[in-house]
């Protein structure tokens, strides 16, 4: 059986020595490559490595897919694969990124057609972000309010990474405003308290009480991920204060993400003295740092007091 040509130069890829002449030119040749997979394999490359004096390559590369649309680049392979090594690289060409947000690709679907360039709109967004484009943020908040929720996460992400106070000030009105999408309003929550710190915490506290279930998580589960302290305090005092299953549950959940040493104490002092309910929620919770060893022996360790103490 013939050999497939585009998995043979794919394979290829593997072979090429990076940031050597030869390696150079054979790494060119692939960008340059018809196949969008073998483009997007060689941008990853690239971007991995750093490999910058190949930055004009991928511009061009970027510029031949975008003009080809669907019928050359499936799925936004190769556009997102470039994309992404640019904004590793930090590419300051705002133009490439300019018209990757405007890139707009239906291709064919289950009950119609979906819109395939969602996520490299966003990953331009955060492309941008990094340039010195002095309209940036006008072009972020068309993409606030794209059609695809992918493309609007990646705004809000853009917006965090810009951190200007106008930009941050944005986010918080994305997140007043609200989102059909609850991942769009969670990387709101991230980007304030990733960009502003513990000036955020109140805010995003607001959210974290909400009557909405998916809107509470999303606030909760974004403290945790911050390993703030002055989160993790209020996620503390606010699991005594709560009565709901639920919010406890995702509560203990977002502390034990969080890793810090005042959320595992929280959680190992749950576990020995709480009552039955409650430490079967805090040992559920510590599941999720099961593969850390020495958590495991804090958790193992607090049981084992607790059946001590119960049969004093």
């Amino acid at each position: 059986m013939k050999n497939d040509p585009i998995q043979s130069a794919l394979a290829a890829l593997d072979d090429i020595p990076l940031h050597t002449p030869e390696g150079r030119k054979q790494m060119a040749k692939a960008l340059a490559a018809k196949s969008n997979l073998v483009a997007a394999k060689a941008a990853r490359i690239v971007g991995e490595a750093q490999w910058t004096e190949l930055t004009d390559d991928l511009a061009a590369a970027f510029d031949r897919f975008l003009k080809r649309g669907a019928e050359g680049d499936k799925g936004c392979a190769a556009l997102m694969a470039i994309a992404r090594a640019l904004f590793n690289m930090d590419y300051d060409g705002a133009d490439l990124y300019l018209n990757g947000m405007r890139h707009v690709q239906l291709e064919p679907g289950w009950g119609g057609s979906s819109d395939t360039a969602a996520e490299l709109r966003a990953i331009c967004a955060m492309g941008l972000a990094n340039t010195r484009y002095p309209g940036k943020l006008r072009a972020f908040v068309d993409l606030l309010v794209d059609r695809e929720w992918q493309a609007r996460a990646g705004a809000v992400r853009a917006l965090a990474i810009a951190g200007s106070e106008a930009a941050l000030l944005l986010l918080r009105f994305k997140a007043l405003s609200g989102d059909p999408e609850p991942e769009v309003l969670a990387d709101c929550f991230s980007g304030l308290l990733s960009a502003e710190g513990a000036e955020a915490v109140p805010f995003v506290a607001t959210f974290a009480i909400s009557r909405d279930k998916e809107i509470r998580e999303a606030a909760i589960l974004a403290f945790g991920e911050s390993r703030r302290a002055e989160a993790i305090e209020w996620m503390k005092r606010r699991f005594e204060a709560v009565a709901d299953v639920e919010t406890r549950r995702c509560l203990l959940l977002s502390l034990a993400t969080s890793r810090t040493e005042a959320a595992i104490e929280f959680l190992i002092g749950l576990i020995r003295d709480g009552s039955a309910l409650v430490s079967q929620l805090a040992v559920a919770a510590m599941e999720i740092n099961r593969v850390d060893r020495a958590i495991q022996e804090r958790v193992e360790r607090a049981l084992r007091e607790r059946s001590e103490r119960l049969r004093e």
